[in-house]
This record gives C-alpha cells, structure tokens and sequence, in this order.
C-alpha cells in the first residue's frame, strides 16, 4: 500500500514538474534587455558667443544599454529605459585646427512598436524623451583650453531598425537612430560662454536582445 502510494505521488510529481516546465517554454518572454554600439554622425555646429565659427566634427561613436518588456503577450508594443553615450572629436573650428570632444551621456525613455511579419525578421519603430548630460572636452587651440566644461538639456529621439529573431529569447538587430537636444551654454576659459545650439546626431548600430 505504502508503495504503491510512493508510485502515485512520484507520477504526480513528475506530471507537475513537467506540466510547469512545458508552460514555462510556452509562455512568452516578455522582459528584456539590450545591448549596442556603432557609428555617430555629428552635426557640424555654428558656435556663438565667446567662440564664433562652424565646429567640424570627425566620425565619433555610440554605445547604448536598455531594459524594457513588451506590454503583450504577442511581443509587439514595447517600453524601456535606456542609457546611451555618444563621442566625437572636434576637427577644426572656421578653419582654424583645434582638439577636444563633444559628447553626450543620456538616459531615455522609449516606446517602440515591433510590425508583426509572421517571420523571424521584424522591423521596428519607435521613439523616445529624456535628458542628456552634454559636454566639451578640452577643447583646445595651440595648446591653450577654450572650453572644458558640461550642461544638462532635454532629449529627444527617433528610432527605426530591423530584428532577426534567431529563437526566443535572443535577436541581433540594426538599427538607424536620430538623437537630438536642447540649446546648450557652456563657460569659456576665456570668459563668456559658448553657446552650441543643441546638439544633432545620427546613428547606425548593431545590437543583441536577450528576452526573458
């Protein structure tokens, strides 16, 4: 009796485990996070102020990080939180030859809606707010600093790209990305300030999604 009792249970144990574990493979995986990093395409800026001239900017770089999750279970329509870097060094000013850097560090908030294709490619849209911490580093002229300083400004972005779903719970994706800012004042070593007229970027990324 007390082993056929042991049988019994031990078949309902392992029903349930397997019941919870097929479930666990169906359900879909609604949170993720990302990862990124590609090229960034500055605008070239008409500075004012103490420092007038077009500031050309060399080809620069973007790393970003985000964690969101899909608002239904047919993983269309997405939020998340994302942290982002941009750099790119200033060539010259009006001609005249400078070093230094313009960069911005952000933190946005994003929707993005995911086009159903019935495949495992998956175009996407999106956009989002936030804030970005811009700054000029060292910017400097025959060895003499003009500006090494940093000002907060409201952010703004669009976002479009493709997925390839390999299974899941993980999608390579390439992505196209305009970031945008706020006018930006910053202080001049050589008294005033220095004023950029918000800032301009695009991106081009390649990125990884891992679904949980």
């Amino acid at each position: 009796m007390i082993v056929r009792m042991l049988r019994v249970l031990t078949a309902g144990m392992l029903f349930v485990f397997a019941a919870g574990a097929h479930a666990e493979t169906q359900a879909p995986k609604l949170w993720y996070v990302t990862i990124g990093a590609g090229g960034a395409w500055y605008q070239d800026y008409k500075l004012t102020g103490a420092i007038v001239g077009t500031a050309d900017m060399n080809t620069g770089f973007t790393v970003n990080g985000a964690f969101g999750r899909y608002l239904d279970d047919e993983r269309v329509i997405r939020l998340e939180a994302e942290a982002l870097y941009d750099r790119a060094d200033i060539s010259n000013i009006g001609g005249t030859k400078v070093s230094g850097s313009l960069s911005n560090m952000g933190v946005m908030f994003n929707f993005l809606y995911d086009i159903p294709t019935n495949s495992r490619w998956i175009p996407y849209l999106g956009g989002g707010i936030g804030y970005s911490q811009v700054f000029v580093d060292d910017l400097s002229v025959g060895g003499v600093t003009l500006v090494d300083d940093s000002a907060g400004a409201f952010a703004w972005q669009f976002k479009a790209g493709i997925a390839y779903q390999f299974n899941p719970s993980m999608a390579v994706t390439l992505a196209y990305r305009y970031f945008a800012t706020d006018n930006v004042s910053f202080s001049s070593k050589i008294g005033g300030s220095v004023n950029t007229g918000g800032t301009d970027i695009q991106n081009a990324e390649l990125g990884f999604r891992f679904n949980f």
